[in-house]
């Protein structure tokens, strides 16, 4: 029963509202319960600074919109109005949650209040988009830049921390929005897949347990020692959205000009990872400009200030560009040797 409703209304809409909704709860129950624990710490009292990792509860919400946009974008195929909605939903989200955050809401009667208008907000977002798309085809590329940024921001999600690694509702809080945003991930993948066939099902498969055990090592590991399992969990991710989005390779020879692409996310996504954070503390600080909006305690400046879900929607629309770029010069690269190998039958 459950699975004639889900065939009938379509795996992506189920999928995109399921997500969307999920999300939107997560980020009210976040701004009631969780950024007031953020702000109450001794530290704050105290001294008026804030250090690394204090708005762990920032940045977990931030992701869980960042969510949200990709279930818009997943909704309506990828296409022009679901991309300018996306933007237009993220925009106001993020607008309403720094007012929100300087108006210090908090409290049971917040919480439902919140999440009850931020579901029904993400839900209609979500039907009128795609009510308005319904019966267009899926848009490629926005479809794998929204798969790629989902898969670089997961395992950032997973290894968030605060100061005291003391907080009963961050591991469950992180291993929630990473699963979400796995989830994500491989519908945004599928959505963008030329065909789906035997290939992409075991790949969806093999990525759905590598990010369940990925996603849990994150959390049980000591902090300070996740790196190497969000790395890895990045690059699998990572490397599942180049094999989902692409033709089934057939043959040794084509399975060997996809190893550049298959290698991009073991090379480039910790390079870029390390980078962005890099530039985002120290050079350009729109972390601390977003403390500073939402009326926070800005973060002492031997400590960085931090905003991972900048860092992963960056990294992903980069690695996703390259995704595209080097399916497109195999492309242009099968059809340029297309002839030349139906000349050389025809003079063999």
């Amino acid at each position: 029963m459950v699975y004639r409703f889900v065939m009938r209304v379509g795996w992506r809409d189920v999928v995109a509202v399921g997500c969307a909704v999920g999300a939107a709860v997560f980020w009210g129950i976040d701004l009631a319960f969780w950024q007031p624990l953020t702000e109450r710490s001794g530290e704050l009292v105290l001294f008026s600074y804030a250090e690394n990792n204090t708005y762990w509860a920032r940045d977990l919400r931030f992701c869980a919109v960042v969510a949200i946009v990709l279930a818009v974008l997943l909704a309506g195929r990828g296409g022009r109005l679901a991309r300018w909605a996306a933007l237009a939903v993220g925009a106001a989200w993020i607008g309403a949650d720094l007012l929100l955050n300087r108006s210090d809401v908090r409290g049971d009667v917040a919480a439902v209040v919140l999440s009850v208008a931020a579901a029904a907000a993400a839900l209609a977002a979500i039907l009128v988009v795609r009510r308005r798309t319904r019966g267009d085809e899926p848009d490629h590329r926005p479809l794998v830049l929204g798969a790629a940024v989902s898969a670089a921001l997961a395992p950032l999600v997973a290894g968030i921390e605060s100061p005291t690694d003391t907080e009963a509702a961050l591991t469950p809080a992180a291993v929630t929005l990473g699963a979400l945003l796995t989830v994500l991930t491989l519908g945004l993948a599928l959505a963008a897949a030329p065909d789906l066939e035997t290939m992409h099902r075991v790949t969806t498969g093999v990525v759905a347990v590598a990010a369940a055990g990925g996603l849990t090592l994150a959390r049980v590991l000591e902090p300070g020692s996740q790196l190497g399992s969000m790395m890895l969990l990045g690059t699998v991710q990572l490397t599942g959205v180049a094999l989902l989005t692409g033709a089934v390779p057939r043959g040794a020879l084509a399975w060997l000009k996809q190893l550049p692409k298959l290698l991009v996310p073991l090379v480039l996504y910790p390079a870029l990872v390390l980078f962005i954070v890099l530039i985002t503390a120290y050079l350009v600080p729109v972390p601390s400009w977003f403390t500073a909006l939402g009326g926070n305690v800005p973060v002492n400046a031997a400590d960085s200030d931090t905003l991972y879900a900048l860092t992963g929607v960056v990294t992903g629309l980069l690695i996703g560009w390259l995704f595209l770029i080097m399916e497109r010069a195999l492309v242009v690269r099968q059809a340029v040797d297309a002839p030349r190998t139906v000349a050389a039958v025809a003079h063999s």
